[in-house]
């Protein structure tokens, strides 16, 4: 990579009114469960490849110039040594133009380094961002947060599983518990799928043990398939109904 000049600073760039606010667009990578619909988005925004560039031998030309000619014997009869020779001489300018063109970009990209670097971090959450402090390149960081986020094998998959069945709710707040089962259940569905209407639920309930403080929620727990808001309302009713008990239970 080229090194930033003091002519060639990345305080000289000034932010176009059209540049891509990637931290608008990306959702905050968060951790595994919302890893396949980042790198999705992500992966949308490229630096434009190296450009194909066109063989200029002696027979390759000639083949060309055959197929441009389209099997009219007319323009056959005029691909002479000269015309192949001419011909290759176009190609070997337009491959040195294509070839300064992709250089005087890749040295603007190369020097913009600092700005893909902020504008790729801005896209993490605080957990990610705290796993690639130490990195400055912006494709090292990419590959460590894959490593660690993305890793479809068995095991990894079979520890996802069984950290979301054996999740309860022991202590502490209630609304803390929620984003603890939203979390795992987002570790779940990014390398198992999506689950039914009814089996979030259902896991959920499983997940609230049938002590004093979740009963009342339990006892008076309805579950309509039907409803798009169904989990929010789940998840509602929890979180008052034990802080509804902790409130008497304090009163006692």
């Amino acid at each position: 990579m080229s090194t930033i000049s003091e002519e060639n600073s990345i305080f000289d760039f000034e932010v176009s009114d059209n540049e891509i606010d990637m931290a608008k667009l990306v959702p905050k990578l968060k951790d595994a469960s919302n890893w396949r619909k980042w790198d999705a988005q992500m992966n949308e925004i490229k630096m434009s490849p190296a450009p194909i560039y066109e063989n200029p031998s002696h027979n390759s030309v000639k083949a060309l110039l055959f197929k441009e000619a389209k099997a009219n014997k007319d323009k056959e009869i005029h691909i002479t040594e000269d015309a192949i020779e001419a011909r290759s001489i176009q190609v070997v300018t337009s491959n040195l133009e294509l070839r300064k063109h992709h250089a005087d970009g890749k040295e603007k990209w190369e020097r913009a380094n600092n700005r893909a670097f902020l504008q790729f971090v801005s896209t993490l959450g605080p957990e990610a961002l705290s796993m690639v402090h130490h990195i400055t390149n912006v494709r090292e960081v990419y590959l460590e947060l894959k490593d660690v986020y993305w890793n479809p094998s068995h095991i990894a998959t079979y520890r996802r599983v069984k950290k979301f069945v054996n999740l309860r709710c022991k202590r502490g707040d209630s609304y803390i518990f929620v984003m603890r089962f939203n979390k795992a259940l987002g570790n779940y569905t990014a390398f198992v799928g999506n689950m039914t209407p009814m089996q979030e639920p259902n896991h959920f309930k499983r997940a609230v043990p049938g002590n004093p403080r979740c009963r009342v929620f339990i006892l008076n727990l309805t579950m309509n398939e039907e409803d798009p808001d169904l989990m929010d309302q789940v998840y509602q009713d929890f979180v008052v109904a034990v802080r509804v008990h902790q409130m008497f239970s304090r009163s006692l």
